[in-house]
């Protein structure tokens, strides 16, 4: 079994940025040369997840309005020193996640139709990253 690790970055723009990383990560399994195994992906950051998902902006729309009817920003919240949007932003990755495993076959990510890899904001625009651990033969 071999084992493939690194890094990707992603440059936010703002709060509930939804961003496409399939291609991204893709690259990265074609360098590792694994055919078959499994890619473990985590998101280095307490306010930002991934998620499949398709990459449609009318379903983010609707991710928003979720989070912001349950998790509104004038509520108050213990973990407030850095302000509500902040607060929320950890709670919301704690709702989703801040890790994927997925398949590989034949060199390939497994996924369905319409699923793609997206990274999800949920703080401030940052310079964020992934970092990916592949294995397999």
């Amino acid at each position: 079994m071999r084992i493939y690790q690194s890094e990707i970055r992603i440059k936010t723009k703002k709060s509930y940025d939804f961003i496409d990383i399939t291609e991204k990560v893709e690259n990265e399994v074609r360098k590792s040369k694994i055919d078959n195994g499994i890619i473990f992906l985590n998101s280095l950051h307490n306010t930002a997840c991934m998620i499949i998902q398709e990459n449609d902006e009318t379903i983010f729309e609707d991710m928003k309005k979720l989070f912001d009817r349950i998790l509104p920003l004038n509520e108050k919240y213990n973990h407030s020193y850095e302000g509500s949007l902040n607060a929320t932003a950890h709670l919301k990755s704690n709702l989703l996640s801040q890790s994927l495993t997925l398949p590989i076959k034949n060199g390939k990510i497994v996924l369905g139709t319409w699923q793609r890899i997206i990274f999800v904001e949920l703080f401030e625009p940052r310079e964020r990253e992934v970092f990916i651990t592949i294995m397999g033969e």
